[in-house]
């Protein structure tokens, strides 16, 4: 897959209100017509006014204009959600794919270099696709409900607007993992500073393996 293509394939998932579109996070397309991929979280199962925001100032590769808020919504609607993995797939009415090739958590080594693309502070307004790369530091397995799930620990610290965001391994750009958020122990603190609670603020970020996302689609 080529890097200059990327602006095609991730988005931001927003909400429409009175007072235009308010930005929730992010995702990506699936090879399935018209699917993409996201955190349930950021959608808080809820597709009431649900649309993908998509604007043609969002070149990763060149200058991106932080003034230059135009584009264009695409209504989606909640098509599958995994609320143990919180995992979301959205469906629009759009016949558009890509080619992203989904690997999962097994076909990554700890220590090795991954990238993360998303919009880190659409949730402040500032809807500019953003490249960061780091390394695997952990690869772990968390228990919710019950059931086991494949995790990552990503060394790097991460913006809620990134919930939803693809990582890919960057040897050969195949997609393994989806930005979560950090770890809060015991669901977090009551007190939010700058809307951020303290206690994510650590260096360290949790992705959930893609090979669930597969088999939902």
């Amino acid at each position: 897959m080529e890097t200059n293509r990327l602006h095609n394939l991730i988005y931001t998932v927003g909400r429409i209100t009175p007072n235009g579109v308010n930005l929730l996070g992010s995702c990506f397309l699936l090879n399935n017509a018209g699917l993409l991929a996201t955190a349930s979280h950021v959608v808080n199962n809820d597709d009431k006014n649900l649309v993908v925001f998509v604007s043609d100032n969002n070149n990763l590769l060149g200058y991106q204009d932080t003034s230059d808020n135009a584009g264009r919504v695409i209504p989606v609607s909640i098509y599958k959600v995994d609320p143990v993995r919180d995992i979301c797939i959205l469906k629009s009415d759009t016949n558009v794919t890509s080619n992203i090739r989904l690997q999962g958590s097994d076909s990554v080594q700890v220590m090795e270099n991954i990238g993360v693309i998303g919009f880190p502070h659409c949730t402040d307004g500032r809807n500019i696709l953003t490249f960061q790369n780091t390394t695997v530091g952990a690869k772990v397995l968390i228990e919710s409900s019950g059931i086991k799930s494949k995790h990552l620990i990503l060394n790097i610290q991460t913006r809620p607007g990134q919930s939803g965001s693809p990582i890919f391994k960057l040897s050969d750009m195949t997609l393994v993992g989806m930005i979560i958020g950090a770890y809060c122990p015991n669901g977090g603190g009551r007190v939010l500073i700058g809307g951020v609670d303290p206690l994510s603020l650590n260096q360290t970020t949790h992705a959930v393996s893609t090979e669930y996302i597969s088999k939902m689609i």
